[in-house]
């Protein structure tokens, strides 16, 4: 049996409206509840790159510390450099006299001994630091020449290039002899090592 319906049709329409209006309702706040999550989510990022800016400056900061320190220590080792040079400088014929003594004594010949010693030093376009002159006296002329060798040895590079100026024959008492004068030239290895202790060493 087909259903019969006494509801007036004004009834009807009031209820399809009602249903409307809970759709458009519901759309409404749906779209509202969109709203708000793409708002708490956009928040979200600007807040995460506002910190983000912030610990970028903090390390910008840090980095502009770090190179005014660097200015001074840039300054700083200027004036090390400038220092080391003047040393340098000023230690470029420092000869070790000392040494070149002991070592002239050792590796001098057994007949030669020397009555003069003469030393100046001064840095030559030819590298070397100074000059030797001495007289000595030997009992022959070979002796002369043992000399000579015994100075140009490699076994004593502080010297080079030595000779022999002047040389004549003599006596002591009954036994002849003869004197001689020679110049030699100075080479690095003559200079002191002070200039390394003088320096610090920087790491």
């Amino acid at each position: 049996m087909r259903p019969i319906n006494l509801l007036p049709p004004e009834a009807f329409a009031k209820a399809a409206g009602r249903r409307r209006l809970y759709r458009i309702l519901l759309i409404g706040l749906l779209y509202v509840a969109v709203l708000a999550l793409l708002t708490l989510w956009w928040q979200g990022r600007v807040g995460s790159a506002e910190d983000e800016v912030v610990q970028q400056e903090e390390v910008v900061q840090d980095k502009q510390r770090e190179l005014n320190a660097l200015g001074d220590s840039r300054e700083l080792q200027n004036r090390y450099l400038t220092d080391v040079l003047l040393l340098q400088e000023a230690l470029i014929t420092d000869v070790s006299w000392g040494r070149l003594l002991n070592d002239l004594a050792r590796m001098m010949p057994e007949r030669v001994w020397l009555s003069t010693f003469g030393g100046s030093a001064s840095f030559s376009e030819d590298g070397s630091v100074g000059t030797i002159t001495v007289s000595g006296t030997g009992f022959d002329f070979p002796d002369v020449s043992a000399w000579l060798r015994s100075i140009d040895d490699d076994r004593f590079p502080s010297m080079a290039g030595g000779w022999v100026t002047s040389v004549s024959q003599g006596q002591i008492g009954e036994a002849p002899i003869v004197t001689f004068s020679s110049t030699t030239s100075l080479t690095g290895a003559a200079v002191s090592n002070r200039i390394a202790d003088r320096v610090p060493v920087i790491p």
